[in-house]
């Protein structure tokens, strides 16, 4: 019993270690916008660790990419353990629901609604940091507060449905290679069987 365990604990981290470095690697496929943001593959990489390591793995893996991705660039690092803390909840809302009923992410309705709930939050909190960090910590003037504002809102607008769309042509082929692996099994010991997308 101890060994079942010791070996599930092995796969287990490896598989949050290959999610957290592709998630790390995914963030610097990006496009600035401005100087206030970015359009990235970052958060489709943080939704599909949820989708298939289920919501604490799949949190952590892709809020340690991210972070470590921070520590990358000098106007970042300071809030590295604000943005695990942030993107965490991306891979663990997108885990929480595709995993419900014991789909283990191989719905796909399920798994767009965890991916969307997990960036929606994700946007969310972004907006409330950029908030407290202007107002409270930089002093800015509202106004421009909120023209900052109406730059990040139209980057989400087009990052929130990237984010989705590749998510959602990713999860499948993702699944199905660590299902042929003999992965899936092992992380998920108790899921007998598998449940068809839909």
């Amino acid at each position: 019993m101890a060994a079942k365990k010791s070996k599930f604990s092995v796969y287990t981290l490896s598989a949050i270690g290959v999610m957290t470095a592709v998630s790390f690697i995914s963030n610097f496929i990006s496009i600035p916008i401005g100087t206030l943001t970015r359009i990235h593959m970052g958060n489709v990489f943080c939704s599909l660790s949820g989708i298939l390591l289920g919501p604490f793995y799949g949190g952590l893996a892709g809020g340690l990419g991210a972070f470590f991705y921070d520590f990358t660039n000098p106007l970042y690092v300071a809030e590295a353990p604000i943005t695990l803390f942030n993107k965490f909840f991306i891979g663990f809302l997108a885990g929480l629901i595709s995993h419900r009923g014991g789909h283990y992410g191989e719905k796909a309705s399920l798994n767009f609604v965890g991916a969307l709930a997990g960036n929606l939050a994700y946007t969310a909190l972004f907006y409330l940091k950029n908030f407290i960090s202007e107002y409270f910590l930089l002093h800015l003037e509202m106004n421009t507060i909120m023209a900052n504002l109406m730059v990040r809102l139209t980057t989400s607008a087009l990052q929130i449905p990237l984010t989705l769309i590749v998510t959602m042509l990713l999860a499948p082929i993702f699944l199905k290679a660590i299902q042929k692996a003999g992965i899936h099994r092992k992380l998920f010991p108790e899921h007998a069987g598998g449940n068809s997308a839909a």
